[in-house]
């Protein structure tokens, strides 16, 4: 489904990932895992074409997504970003329902049934009296769940989210990608997310990809007959062995180790 072949990215000669091919076709949920600056935000863009490698290429069904206009692109792709923009000044109905601007005339803007939409998702969202506020008035938390509602609005095919719950405290982390997995799945749409917590990427995923010194180091499905113990094996190498990694009752479980062994 998503193919990408020999990607290449750096910033001023210091590379993000060097020759990083894979081929994404059976999942519903992909976790992108890896120490910070291995490249997971930069992966996002390249596959949402918000970035564009120095070499290699994205496919989606053969197609290359460069090629496809910006309406194509967002009936394939939604967004959610890792930072909020703090700049926004527009109430929260008008933010969401942007998540359909090409098809939305600039002179009318949305309609009450849009609206009302709107309002529905974030009902969904157990956040439905944020819809009267401004995106300006919002916490980080709160603005987290208005850029999900947004993408959900916009229904395209896959969702791609770069570390959608950094902001959010623990019940929220769990509530979000409980919510967020049962809605694909529901939806048959898929999700594509970074994520720096591998127990939360294992709980609510089944497709893992994990980046090392800026190279794929493995790609990983829960339906794989070997999936526990190569899981457990990357976990441990993207930390250098630094933590010890173990599933108990279905549930990952991380030690630190505070002196080499």
């Amino acid at each position: 489904m998503i193919r990408a072949k020999q990607l290449t990215f750096s910033y001023q000669s210091q590379p993000v990932f060097d020759d990083l091919s894979f081929t994404l076709e059976d999942f519903t949920s992909l976790a992108i895992l890896g120490l910070n600056g291995e490249g997971k935000t930069t992966l996002i863009k390249c596959l949402l074409g918000l970035k564009q490698a120095q070499k290699g290429t994205v496919l989606l069904r053969e197609e290359d997504i460069f090629s496809m206009t910006p309406a194509r692109r967002a009936r394939c792709f939604s967004y959610v970003p890792q930072e909020n923009d703090d700049s926004l000044s527009m109430s929260v109905s008008d933010f969401i329902c942007m998540g359909q601007i090409l098809s939305q005339s600039i002179f009318t803007g949305p309609k009450e049934s849009e609206r009302k939409q709107a309002e529905e998702i974030l009902s969904s969202l157990s956040c439905k009296n944020l819809i009267s506020k401004n995106m300006n008035e919002l916490s980080s938390g709160q603005k987290r769940l208005v850029y999900l509602a947004r993408a959900i609005y916009q229904n395209s095919e896959i969702m791609v989210m770069d570390e959608p719950v950094s902001s959010l405290d623990f019940i929220k982390q769990h509530e979000f990608l409980s919510f967020i997995t049962d809605y694909v799945k529901k939806e048959q749409k898929r999700i594509i997310m970074s994520i720096h917590d591998p127990v939360l990427a294992h709980e609510y995923c089944d497709t893992f990809l994990f980046l090392k010194d800026h190279k794929l180091l493995t790609l990983l499905s829960k339906k794989e007959e070997n999936f526990r113990e190569e899981f457990l094996s990357a976990v441990t190498e993207i930390y250098d062995h630094k933590v010890m990694a173990g599933i108990t009752g279905g549930k990952l479980e991380l030690t630190y180790r505070n002196k080499q062994e």
